[in-house]
């Protein structure tokens, strides 16, 4: 929160409405639900601006600035944060992704201590249990052989002869005998356990599997296509090219606001309105008064249009992929530019007597649209009760 005496012996020399209340009536500023009760309890435009900053509301606070702001110099404040986007971007550049990117089943990345461990084919013949297991039996049958011979003779071979019997009746209803029967389900179990991973893939259910992931990436394909033909991307240059001019024309509307100037600005905004300083452009347009320029017919822009673009553009702004500021931290200092330029400390007239714009300076290296001038808080001493506060006044 700002302390307090930021605001001592500075003065929004550049507000149209002196209340709130004018700013609804004739900017038709609409107040926030949550601001209302704000607003009533600060009735002065200046005062309520104040406690909405102090408060850290600093979108609230540029969206009323917007609309209680000089047209002219809102258009430079709009100006001035498209630069300081702009030198974000040349320190910390964004890569647009490429659309044919999207619903791209990309593996996951996963730290090695996350990792699922190597599972090798389990050798059970190696375990200690079976080994133990199988000598058992040896031992068991060894003795059970030494058994047989100490039997009566002619009671061993009645067992065999009725074992087969047996067996062959079992046969005749399962298809195998018992023994048959354990020896098939031993050689399955070292036929799964030697079975290579590529093989499961050769089940029913993976060979679905493959077939519905094949026609999703088909129709992904095609989705990607038709939007491609939908809506072409424009190449890096010509994206350059429509910004570049965009910004020619916004700073030309702003230091000599003609009507050619103006249809320029409209002219550039509509060929990249999607970018910001394509919308900048148009507000620089509607900043201008007139929707009808060149022509006998004077066409007055509704008083909304251009704030409302303003809000838009500091949203478009603020969010902007990239750079190194984040959403919070790009919407304070976008008020804090508009501050400078309601307090008349950030305006053009400074800017003309150099041949070039600001935005033309190679890497933004003299002005990116924030001069973070503070008025050093003034004691009482300073400035006595009989001497006027002096601040900078507007010079456009």
């Amino acid at each position: 929160m700002p302390d307090n005496l930021d605001w001592l012996n500075e003065h929004f020399v550049l507000m149209k409405h002196k209340t709130v209340q004018e700013a609804v009536g004739n900017s038709h500023y609409k107040i926030p639900f949550e601001q209302r009760e704000l607003a009533a309890q600060n009735p002065l435009a200046e005062d309520y601006l104040k406690k909405l900053a102090e408060g850290g509301l600093y979108q609230k606070a540029s969206e009323f600035l917007a609309f209680n702001i000089h047209q002219r110099a809102l258009a430079w404040w709009a100006y001035c944060c498209v630069l300081s986007i702009k030198k974000e971007l040349l320190e910390k550049p964004h890569k647009p992704r490429d659309i044919s990117d999207i619903g791209v089943k990309k593996a996951p990345e996963i730290p090695d201590w996350a990792k699922k461990p190597e599972i090798k084919p389990y050798d059970y013949k190696s375990n200690p249990d079976y080994i133990k297991m199988q000598t058992d039996l040896s031992t068991i049958k060894v003795q059970t052989e030494e058994l047989i011979k100490k039997l009566p003779p002619g009671v061993w071979e009645q067992h065999v002869e009725l074992k087969k019997k047996v067996y062959a009746e079992f046969k005749k209803i399962v298809g195998m005998d018992p023994d048959e029967m354990m020896t098939k389900a031993l050689s399955q179990v070292d036929e799964i356990l030697a079975m290579p991973a590529e093989a499961e893939q050769k089940a029913p259910i993976y060979k679905m599997k493959k077939e519905l992931e094949d026609k999703i990436e088909k129709i992904r394909l095609d989705t990607i296509a038709k939007i491609k033909e939908a809506v072409p991307v424009k190449c890096e240059g010509e994206l350059l090219e429509q910004t570049e001019n965009a910004m020619d024309a916004i700073y030309a509307c702003i230091t000599a606001p003609t009507d050619q100037n103006a249809t320029n600005c409209l002219n550039c905004g509509n060929e990249c309105p999607e970018t910001n300083e394509g919308l900048a452009s148009l507000i620089a347009f509607w900043t201008y008064g007139n929707l009808t320029p060149n022509m006998d017919q004077v066409v007055k822009a509704p008083p909304e249009l251009a704030p409302n673009g303003m809000k838009g553009l500091l949203m478009k702004c603020a969010l902007t992929e990239g750079g190194t500021r984040s959403f919070k931290e790009r919407m304070q200092l976008y008020f804090d530019i508009g501050r400078e330029v309601a307090f008349g400390q950030n305006n053009w007239s400074e800017f003309m007597k150099d041949r070039e714009p600001p935005h033309k300076k190679p890497g933004l290296s003299e002005f990116a649209g924030f001069l973070g001038r503070k008025t050093e808080p003034a004691s009482a001493a300073d400035h006595p009760a009989d001497e006027p506060r002096k601040f900078e006044r507007f010079k456009g």
